[in-house]
């Protein structure tokens, strides 16, 4: 099944949507289905992109324009080597939604609780958005 995510991260600068279509080989009935079947399918991405590191990559005028609109021109290397396990970073994306770190909603709707069921049709659109804590001193 084929679903558009749009991800918005509140600690950005520019107030961005990036939209991706992401096809979901198993259907996902709840909202811990759907967070489990997301991080997945971006851990193997990640990982795919971490093997095919190119060793040079000279970036176009093109792409640098292209870049720039979404805040950060980068090479796409992956430093530091090493691979996240999916075990791990599906657990951590649960925790953060139970936390209240990450809010998502199914065709306009929110969803609040782990085991809220879905009723995900072809196209549906999925928004998930990573909250910040706001750091400071009371003086």
């Amino acid at each position: 099944m084929e679903l558009k995510i749009n991800c918005k991260s509140t600690a950005k600068r520019r107030n961005t949507v990036q939209s991706i279509s992401c096809h979901y080989e198993k259907p996902v009935g709840t909202v811990r289905e759907l967070l489990t079947e997301t991080v997945r399918i971006n851990v193997a991405e990640f990982q795919k992109r971490q093997e095919s590191a190119e060793l040079l990559k000279i970036l176009s005028g093109e792409e640098i324009e292209s870049k720039k609109t979404t805040g950060k021109i980068g090479f796409g290397r992956i430093y530091g080597g090493r691979s996240p396990k999916p075990e791990a970073a599906v657990q951590t994306a649960l925790e953060a939604f139970e936390d209240g770190l990450i809010c998502v909603f199914v065709d306009g709707e929110q969803k609040e609780h782990l085991e809220d069921a879905l009723v995900l049709k072809e196209g549906s659109e999925i928004t998930f958005v990573r909250l910040t804590m706001l750091a400071g001193r009371m003086w």
